[in-house]
């Protein structure tokens, strides 16, 4: 593999996964409800996530395409192409923010949510601020380290169970794949985006891809046999992983502290630095006045779903329901 490959490859990892699935809130919620159906949920998102990248990240490269405006621009006309883009903006800093807030009012017994939120952002504002290259390489170590993490959990448990076929066998399982699936995969584009229009060789584009995928879905897998072995104890928990690190590790509580934070903090880095540079580029703008204002949105997003917590929901199913549009529009538009 080149560098170029690597490098997709880590980005569409990070951004596939999201700032705060170390937590394994979304994965409990989309996947581990569902039992053996949610395996299958997480195959099907996973193969589909990394299908509908190949296939929207190549219109891109071929259209030149490197910003969610422009991307919206050549989908939609300009009549609808900045009202798109402000409002998918706006739901992605909102889902920060409230991923953060969320993450912040239970990681930390005894220490008010609003002190863990700043250590949240100051690590986020210590990668922004180093710019790309430091972006880059803590995702890499980042996505290192919780796979080591995830790996020792699961070797941490005397069986996995596998629930019958017969459990929920409806279709909510789909329903919630495509739901997870909208999400991630607008997350994916927003991040590599910015390379799409740049990549000199399609195939290096693809086996990023590729590589990718395989790595999300070993992440997905692994976080759900570690669930569903601990499924009574953790099936109302806002942090499941957190207190699967409790009772299994040494200083558990300790180690999923620190990495909740980095990750969550590295990773949130990653999406406001893509989301800010195409947007400088465009309007001529700093870097840095911009990045601050996207940093007090996400910190007015993280205050509000501390204060409100159902208010998580509504931003996440807001940007859900952009990645679904889009999605879906891009399909139709590909038939026509």
């Amino acid at each position: 593999m080149d560098k170029v490959a690597w490098q997709i490859a880590i980005l569409f990892a990070g951004s596939a996964l999201g700032g705060h699935y170390l937590g394994g809130y979304e994965w409990l919620r989309f996947f581990t409800y569902f039992g053996s159906w949610g395996t299958i949920g997480i195959v099907l998102a996973s193969l589909g996530i990394g299908w509908l990248s190949l296939q929207l990240l190549g219109f891109c490269h071929r259209h030149h395409i490197r910003s969610l405006y422009e991307l919206y621009l050549r989908l939609f006309g300009e009549a609808f192409a900045s009202s798109l883009s402000v409002i998918t903006h706006l739901f992605l800093l909102g889902y920060v923010g409230v991923m953060l807030g969320q993450q912040s009012a239970s990681l930390i017994a005894g220490l008010s949510p609003i002190w863990v939120l700043l250590l949240s952002l100051i690590v986020t504002i210590s990668f922004l601020f180093k710019r790309w290259q430091w972006i880059f390489t803590g995702t890499g170590i980042c996505l290192v380290a919780g796979l080591l993490f995830f790996g020792l959990l699961f070797l941490r448990q005397p069986h996995v169970p596998i629930p019958n076929l017969g459990y929920q066998m409806n279709g909510n399982w789909l329903i919630h794949a495509v739901f997870f699936l909208a999400l991630h995969f607008l997350l994916t584009l927003a991040v590599l985006l910015p390379f799409a229009g740049r990549a000199s060789q399609p195939q290096s584009f693809r086996l990023g891809l590729g590589v990718g995928t395989v790595a999300v879905s070993l992440f997905w897998l692994l976080g759900q046999a570690v669930l569903l072995s601990h499924w009574h104890d953790i099936h109302a928990s806002l942090l499941p992983v957190k207190l699967i690190s409790v009772q299994l590790l040494s200083g558990g509580e300790l180690v999923f502290a620190l990495l909740a934070l980095i990750q969550g903090g590295v990773l949130s880095a990653l999406l406001l630095y893509s989301l800010a540079h195409p947007v400088t580029e465009r309007h001529q703008l700093q870097m840095a006045p911009l990045l601050l204002v996207m940093l007090l949105a996400v910190s007015l997003f993280a205050v509000l779903s501390i204060v409100l917590p159902w208010s998580v929901s509504v931003v996440a199913s807001g940007a859900t329901y952009c990645g679904l549009f889009l999605i879906v529009w891009f399909v139709w538009k590909r038939q026509t």
